[in-house]
């Protein structure tokens, strides 16, 4: 479980395969133990190695196929944030790493005080968003500003947030983790007679 309150940008020093599975190699300051919970741009992945200045991470050939971490490359800069405690503030929302899908981009907006950023997803996940509510952009919890007909959402993205993440990187046609609200999709999945 996370917060969506990133510690770090870390950068991919390596990828390599394993199988269908990558592992990641990741420049990081922050301290880990092996078996540790990462979340990687917003994917929840496991330490499987630990060095003096960066981590080794698995990511399985599922994980590869739902969210951007198969775009990766070395030097590619990341979104870290090590696992919720229980002496950690809850700043962000309850993140789980289990990332939905990749949404588009679809417009950025650079402001002085803010950038707006719209992105676009798929419709089977349109009644999990809502105006106001939460989402998780690559690993950032965020503030749904609005629910847009495509269907896209907007949100406001502040100067702090754009220094401390990689969302000052992204432009119109990049990929992004998206996670929905994990209590509206628990909420969705107890309404009677609901498909998808």
């Amino acid at each position: 479980m996370f917060t969506g309150l990133i510690e770090e940008v870390g950068r991919l020093r390596r990828v390599t395969s394993r199988g269908g599975n990558r592992i990641l190699e990741i420049e990081t300051s922050l301290e880990f133990q092996e078996a540790d919970s990462i979340a990687v741009s917003g994917a929840c992945l496991t330490i499987i190695e630990v060095g003096e200045d960066w981590v080794k991470a698995e990511a399985t050939g599922e994980t590869i196929k739902r969210t951007i971490l198969g775009d990766l490359h070395a030097g590619s800069r990341i979104n870290l944030e090590r696992a919720l405690t229980l002496q950690k503030p809850l700043g962000g929302h309850l993140v789980q790493g289990h990332v939905d899908e990749k949404g588009k981009v679809a417009a950025v907006k650079k402001g002085q005080d803010a950038w707006q950023i719209e992105v676009a997803f798929s419709k089977e996940f349109s009644d999990l968003v809502t105006d106001q509510g939460s989402v998780a952009i690559d690993g950032v919890s965020l503030t749904v500003l609005k629910k847009l007909p495509g269907p896209k959402l907007l949100v406001n993205i502040i100067p702090e947030t754009l220094r401390r993440t990689t969302l000052v990187e992204r432009r119109v046609g990049d990929r992004v983790n998206l996670e929905f609200d994990m209590i509206a999709k628990y909420v969705r999945e107890q309404i009677p007679g609901r498909s998808l």
